[in-house]
């Protein structure tokens, strides 16, 4: 599992961006992730287990669900089946030509009566656009502001006003703190006296509290995070097990291909198989 911060790119010509996924729970491990920006995710087929924040909850086809700014969380199928997603990463310096308060905004699907289903009407016809006709982008735009319209004038609420909205029932600073640092060192031995010095806790009171947060240990965390990375360098690269292995981290081979099982049930060699029989 990848708990990361992500840098959303956008068109200058597009206010938000806009992709679809199809998600299968056999194949695919959703990061953790957060970003400065708003981020919708419609669920057009199947079912969605959503976390926000330490919350889990299941989103079913038809419905969407709202993270706002730096909210940690990840969209993953429900165990043992598939579901196919728009999602739809939203630009602050756009809304901020409307909203110049927008970074002490929270939007709230709860604020006004009809407004979730008004902007699940939006998201249909977003995903019923014929993407390669020429003019798409015109229709999309013309999309894209009209959810803009209804989160600002129906959704929006400022994150200190009293009574807004609860503040996060776990404190999430350390985590983010930690798991920058080991993206950027998984490659290398990562001992627990290192990271916990990183946040400045003790290694047994950052152990507890790191699992607290993510569900995962910290060395769970490390191995799938190296796992992830070693089967993306087998099929991008076309490098071989023992080369996957050295270069992310892993001790030994062995240790690679026993935490491909234990995850995936089957080798890494056998992994990368499946995952190309699937194209």
């Amino acid at each position: 599992m990848d708990y990361k911060y992500d840098v959303i790119n956008y068109d200058k010509n597009i206010p938000a961006t806009i992709s679809y996924h199809n998600l299968s729970s056999e194949t695919h491990k959703t990061e953790l992730q957060w970003h400065r920006e708003p981020e919708l995710v419609y669920v057009i087929e199947g079912n969605s287990e959503c976390c926000c924040n330490g919350d889990t909850f299941v989103v079913e086809q038809g419905d969407f669900v709202l993270f706002n700014s730096e909210d940690v969380h990840l969209v993953r199928p429900v165990s043992g089946t598939s579901c196919k997603l728009l999602c739809m990463n939203f630009s602050f310096e756009y809304m901020r030509m409307f909203c110049k308060s927008i970074d002490s905004v929270v939007f709230d699907m709860n604020q006004t009566p009809n407004a979730k289903q008004e902007i699940i009407s939006v998201l249909n016809d977003i995903a019923s656009v014929d993407n390669d006709s020429d003019y798409a982008s015109l229709i999309q735009i013309s999309h894209i502001n009209k959810i803009y319209y209804l989160l600002l004038s129906r959704c929006m609420c400022f994150r200190r006003s009293a009574g807004s909205l609860s503040a996060p029932k776990r404190d999430f600073s350390y985590a983010k703190t930690a798991i920058a640092y080991i993206n950027e060192n998984y490659k290398r031995e990562i001992p627990l006296d290192e990271i916990s010095s990183v946040v400045n806790l003790s290694p047994s009171y950052f152990s507890k509290y790191f699992k607290n947060v993510t569900q995962v240990s910290f060395s769970e965390y490390l191995a799938n995070l190296r796992l992830e990375s070693a089967i993306n360098d087998m099929i991008t690269n076309n490098v071989t097990v023992s080369t996957a292995a050295m270069e992310n981290g892993f001790a030994n081979v062995k240790s690679f291909i026993t935490q491909c099982k234990k995850v995936y049930n089957c080798t890494p060699a056998q992994y990368k198989k499946r995952l190309i029989n699937r194209t």
